[in-house]
């Protein structure tokens, strides 16, 4: 046995063994990385499952959260920080007062903690054991946790991603109210199941929640009411089937949206317990924030469609079958098969006369159908872009040959395509030109000579022709 393992185990023997609390985490993250026997029977932890669904500040009751900036000024500066101070029982929500010594382990090249660990006493038992702080004195602090919270994710709703939002709710909502979990759930159609989109707390994750009276999640969404259920016993409104499995006894669900529901926060505890008025105040002020955030990001989407997208026939624009091709020549140049990208540019033949004789109503119902049937004869990867009044670009990535892009090209011209199926008179027929990206080939040259190949189809009543 070589002598630096033999002390490591040695040294791990004696962790193992020790009465206090000792505790390793990741400095940026908090992740909690070794939690000793000692400190998963003080917290109320069960397994390692347990320890590794838990962060460090999640330690802390609100009076013990108010020495933070004072214990990471000290990590920063001296590399370690002693003193007083109060965890919560993960299981019963008791405050636990200790003794608390923690200090930084490693560091990174520029000198900044990465790992530290905490040696933490309980002093129950201890003749030093204070009185807790006052009432008033906690109730402070929870308010300056609470503010800080939702100050920090409103700012992330401004410009963050629906994931990082989600996500940022459902931390801050297991961390301020000690709950054993937290998530936010999506009501992707109504009275349908509730898809979970974000989760922090004990394993195991769940994916959905039953719809209706089937989950306390679905029961507030077809409700649109916020449902407290102090414990799971005696609970008669909705089934309690899933909190059972998960070992959950309460649990207080918040819908999220204005005129119709969005979706719903969640917060459960694995102990009996009341809710209080702040906390759900809470819960209603995170659930008003994510409702903002959804609408600013639902706003954005929309508009990014609408500025991808022709707004007759729903057809990506111009734009987008640019940015396609460009995506596509890439994808081709790094490929090591000989793969090539088409691009098939169309052309309504006699399409001004629809417009003339008929209306621009009627012309524009042509379009829309031609826009169904261009999509229906090309292949499942191909792209069908309306990029002008009666012009169509069909980007076909990963062409072999010229072949493929021919047989689209004659399933196009065999259309025959009009505002009405009952009036022959109307009908009116496409001419295409194919071009082949060739080595070396740029958006602006692919297209160009796709052009030149579709006034040279027109000028002959071919139909389509191929670019040399």
């Amino acid at each position: 046995m070589e002598p630096e393992t033999a002390d490591a185990r040695m040294l791990l023997s004696v962790i193992e063994r020790a009465q206090n609390l000792v505790a390793i985490a990741d400095y940026d993250t908090g992740r909690l990385l070794y939690l000793n026997p000692a400190g998963m029977h003080l917290m109320g932890l069960t397994d390692e499952a347990a320890v590794a669904a838990r962060w460090a500040p999640e330690f802390f009751t609100d009076v013990g959260f108010v020495q933070a900036p004072d214990m990471e000024s000290a990590l920063l500066d001296q590399g370690r920080w002693e003193g007083r101070s109060e965890f919560r029982h993960f299981l019963t929500g008791e405050p636990i007062p200790v003794t608390l010594s923690t200090f930084v382990v490693e560091r990174s090249s520029e000198d900044r903690p990465t790992v530290i660990a905490c040696i933490a006493q309980d002093l129950r038992t201890a003749q030093e054991h204070e009185q807790r702080l006052h009432t008033a004195l906690e109730a402070a602090a929870y308010r300056a946790r609470e503010q800080r919270s939702l100050a920090d994710l409103s700012g992330l709703a401004v410009d963050g991603d629906l994931e990082h939002v989600l996500a940022a709710a459902a931390d801050a909502a297991a961390a301020l109210m000690g709950v054993n979990c937290a998530s936010v759930a999506r009501a992707e159609e109504p009275g349908g199941a509730l898809r979970v989109l974000a989760y922090r707390g004990q394993p195991p994750i769940p994916d959905t929640f039953a719809p209706g009276t089937d989950s306390q999640p679905g029961y507030a969404a077809a409700t649109d009411e916020i449902i407290i259920c102090p414990d799971r016993y005696g609970e008669h409104r909705f089934a309690t089937d899933t909190m059972n499995a998960r070992g959950l006894r309460s649990g207080v669900c918040v819908p999220i949206g204005a005129e119709q529901v969005w979706g719903v926060l969640t917060a459960h505890s694995a102990r009996p317990r009341e809710y209080s008025d702040r906390e759900v105040l809470f819960l209603r002020s995170v659930g008003a924030v994510l409702a903002a955030a959804v609408r600013r990001i639902e706003a954005e989407e929309a508009l990014r469609y609408q500025s991808l997208h022709d707004p007759l026939t729903g057809l990506p624009n111009r734009a987008w079958a640019h940015r396609w091709i460009d995506v596509a020549l890439d994808a081709a140049r790094g490929s090591a098969c000989r793969i090539r990208v088409a691009a098939l540019l169309i052309d309504l033949d006699g399409f001004k006369s629809v417009n003339d004789r008929f209306g621009h109503a009627v012309g524009d119902d042509a379009l829309i159908r031609l826009a169904e049937q261009l999509q229906s004869v090309v292949r499942p990867a191909d792209t069908v872009a309306r990029i002008g009044g009666d012009e169509f670009l069909i980007v076909c990535p990963e062409v072999t040959s010229a072949e493929e892009a021919v047989a689209i090209a004659r399933r196009i011209t065999g259309l025959q395509v009009g505002p009405d199926s009952a009036a022959p008179v109307l009908r009116f027929t496409a001419s295409v030109g194919i071009a082949l990206a060739g080595s070396g080939e740029t958006r602006e040259r692919l297209i160009g000579r796709a052009d030149a190949a579709m006034y040279q189809a027109k000028a002959t009543g071919s139909g389509y022709a191929v670019a040399p």
